[in-house]
């Protein structure tokens, strides 16, 4: 056996090696924030505060959690007390957008990928355009349509405005998945006798799973995380979402590291068990038509 050969397995061991510890290094760069969140969330105040703070909490509780289910009183009780309603408002407009981005989205993407007009098209990216534009641009002329229309501190308001915001990408999300499947399955629907809509709901829909899946995480990610429109629009007291809860929880007399984190901690959880049970889809649905031919 000659020497360049021999050398060959221990050549792809060590490249092994090398791309398992990258692989490793990013995994824990990314995963590191979020476990450090639920390590605080789970640490005393006064271990937070110590110096050098313990990596490993010398005195591990769910007290934190007890304080935001109002079932331990401190005194930033009345902070906390507005956490399960604002994830209640948070659970009722997200899920609500994310109906409304899938059913309406689907069917403007389907639009979009079948029709030939040149005017679709000019469309399509016009409505593209309206998202390239910052939010906070947006903001002013927002606010007033909202309070004019009577919706401001409301969570129809909110969810008028998270539509807004996610129907291009819904669209776009959906249209590329739908021009992945072949025409012929609906062709052979119109010929059998269907309507147009009942090719779209009988045979286009059951099909696309992995399209709606993807564009339905998409959106609920991006509603569950939204900050900015949430505080601007609902300002009064129960009737705004978590992360604008969670912000102001910092602006307390005597912060509560712990608790914020336990809230953080929390608000994270329904995204990170969403993106863990459809990842497949998810990809599946997001890379639909990057490869044609």
């Amino acid at each position: 056996m000659s020497a360049s050969s021999s050398s060959r397995p221990i050549g792809r061991w060590i490249s092994a090696r090398v791309i398992y510890a990258a692989v490793a290094i990013v995994a824990l760069w990314l995963a590191g924030p979020f476990l450090w969140l639920f390590v605080t969330s789970i640490s005393d105040q006064r271990d937070l505060l110590a110096r050098p703070m313990p990596l490993i909490p010398p005195h591990p509780s769910l007290d934190n959690y007890a304080k935001i289910l109002g079932l331990v009183e401190f005194h930033a009780s009345h902070q906390t007390a507005q956490i399960l309603p604002a994830l209640w408002n948070s659970i009722v407009v997200t899920l609500v957008v994310t109906a409304v981005n899938v059913v309406a989205g689907s069917m403007a993407g389907y639009a979009f990928a079948r029709s030939r007009h040149p005017l679709m098209g000019i469309t399509l990216y016009a409505v593209l355009f309206t998202r390239m534009l910052p939010v906070v641009v947006l903001m002013p002329a927002l606010f007033l349509i909202m309070k004019q229309m009577g919706f401001q501190n409301t969570l129809s308001g909110l969810v008028l405005a998270y539509c807004s915001f996610t129907f291009p990408f819904t669209i776009w999300i959906m249209k590329a998945y739908f021009e992945t499947i072949p025409r012929e399955l609906e062709e052979s629907g119109l010929v059998d006798g269907c309507t147009r809509f009942q090719v779209f709901s009988r045979i286009v829909l059951p099909i696309s799973g992995p399209g709606l899946v993807a564009g339905g995480a998409f959106t609920f990610v991006l509603c569950w995380n939204e900050f900015l429109v949430a505080q601007i629009l609902n300002s009064k007291p129960g009737t705004t979402t978590l992360p604008p809860v969670i912000a102001g929880m910092v602006g307390q007399a005597n912060i509560e590291y712990s608790v914020i984190a336990a809230s953080g901690f929390l608000s994270a959880v329904p995204a990170v068990v969403l993106a863990l049970i459809f990842q497949r889809y998810m990809v599946q649905g997001l890379t639909a038509g990057s490869v044609k031919g």
